[in-house]
């Protein structure tokens, strides 16, 4: 297969400003001053009886000091009492903010609530754990930890689903393994191909989902902070109980089995990989799905991304933020089944779009974020992002691009390991995101 994309992506981001600032509740302590003259004419005669040959007494501004300590305590606004009990009960859970690599897996696991518009309300649970591979990684001074996720969901309409992801780093970092499972039993949409069919509600159409998706591979540093590496891909995906306004385009969802082999390069000089703070990442996936794999048809696919990281001061000068920014396509060549296809929208494509409804063979996004710790275990993170489809490559950038802007909160629940509610807004859509990890 060649890739031949000479194309420009011109079009205007808008700038981004933080949105929000929230959770900046300040406690206010304050004293009564009635109360507090109480409390320092009993404490003037308490100390007279218990030992009268006090050469000084407390002076009554002395004893108003003193007294004025539990009421302040007694006067801390719900919000000091409730951040107690989050932490508190984070701790319970496993999420201590602390890891020591000697101890094994350090696991830890939280509720997580999901919505969107096909699955509804529902309701799963996140378990996670931090651990070190290898007894050479031990030795590493400031080493990075392995990490082990699982996802669990079911919700009120009957959709469920289980996720694993392993991302595992041995000998010091010299080897990695990458390992993602999915099982899925969920109602979906489809509109068609490329951005202008998928804004005609006429060309919906709703399914359910029911699939088993698996990849891996594995990675060797060469030199410096570059990496080699090979894997295989193995996705089988059915759709079944078709409705909606266009059921006539149901013939394009055919039962689809892909099986193919990858090969990775990566650039990756990152603090961590899952929550980085400084450094950056270039990245190019391919994947070569072919009939002699068992897979149903012949097709390749090239996945790139660029994303950095920086540290920078802001208004909050005290706590320092991450500047974070991507950029990534995701381009197919062949007979492409309809779950390979290159998506717009849900949880990490472009927030605030459904998922599944912009579709196409090819796919450019860019997307910057901020990211700004708060007090305690507490952050937000602003962004700015858009993208497009085409179904050639040297279309990319005619049709419209959609644009992406929302805020988030992020509650740390381990080292490096935030929960992240976002609610994301797109061109006459908007999403509502709850998840383990940040999106990139």
């Amino acid at each position: 297969m060649q890739f031949i994309a000479k194309h420009t992506l011109v079009n205007r981001v808008a700038g981004m400003v933080a949105l929000l600032s929230v959770c900046s509740i300040m406690p206010a302590v304050y004293a009564d001053t009635e109360k507090a003259a109480g409390y320092a004419t009993a404490a003037a005669v308490n100390t007279d009886e218990v030992d009268s040959s006090e050469s000084s007494e407390l002076t009554a501004q002395e004893a108003s000091d003193e007294a004025s300590a539990p009421l302040a305590k007694e006067k801390i606004i719900p919000w000091a009492w409730g951040n107690k009990w989050l932490q508190g009960t984070i701790n319970r859970a496993g999420g201590d903010d602390e890891f020591d690599p000697a101890d094994g897996i350090d696991w830890g696991y939280v509720p997580n609530p999901v919505y969107s518009s096909e699955k509804k309300l529902g309701l799963g649970l996140v378990v996670f754990g931090l651990f070190v591979a290898d007894e050479e990684s031990l030795n590493v001074e400031n080493v990075k930890p392995s990490q082990i996720v699982f996802k669990g969901f079911g919700t009120t309409n009957g959709a469920k689903g289980f996720e694993t992801n392993l991302r595992s780093l041995f000998r010091a970092d010299a080897y990695r393994l990458n390992v993602d499972l999915e099982f899925a039993d969920t109602p979906e949409v489809f509109y068609g191909l490329g951005i202008e069919p998928s804004q005609d509600e006429a060309n919906e159409l709703i399914y359910n989902h029911q699939g088993q998706n698996f990849q891996a591979h594995g990675l060797k540093r060469v030199f410096g902070d570059t990496f080699l590496g090979l894997g295989v891909r193995y996705h089988d995906n059915q759709a079944e109980d078709f409705r909606g306004a266009n059921v006539g385009a149901a013939t394009v969802l055919t039962d689809s089995t892909s099986v193919g082999i990858t090969g990775h390069w990566l650039h990756d000089s990152r603090d961590h990989q899952d929550n980085p703070s400084k450094g950056w990442l270039l990245q190019f996936d391919y994947a070569t799905f072919n009939e002699s794999f068992a897979s149903d048809t012949d097709f390749d696919q090239l996945e790139f991304r660029y994303s950095g990281y920086r540290p920078i001061d802001t208004f909050l000068n005290q706590r320092t933020a991450t500047l974070a920014w991507q950029v990534q396509g995701h381009l197919s060549e062949g007979n492409v089944p309809w779950d390979r296809l290159s998506l717009l929208g849900g949880s990490r494509q472009l927030r605030g779009y459904e998922q599944g409804r912009y579709r196409g063979h090819q796919k450019v996004l860019a997307q910057v974020e901020l990211r700004q710790p708060l007090t305690g275990r507490h952050g937000m993170v602003t962004w700015v992002g858009v993208g497009t489809l085409a179904e050639d490559i040297s279309d990319l950038g005619e049709e419209r691009w959609l644009p992406s802007i929302g805020v988030g909160y992020r509650l740390r629940i381990k080292e490096k390991i935030n929960l992240r509610f976002d609610v994301g807004f797109g061109r006459s859509d908007k999403g509502v995101y709850v998840s383990v990890n940040e999106v990139f």
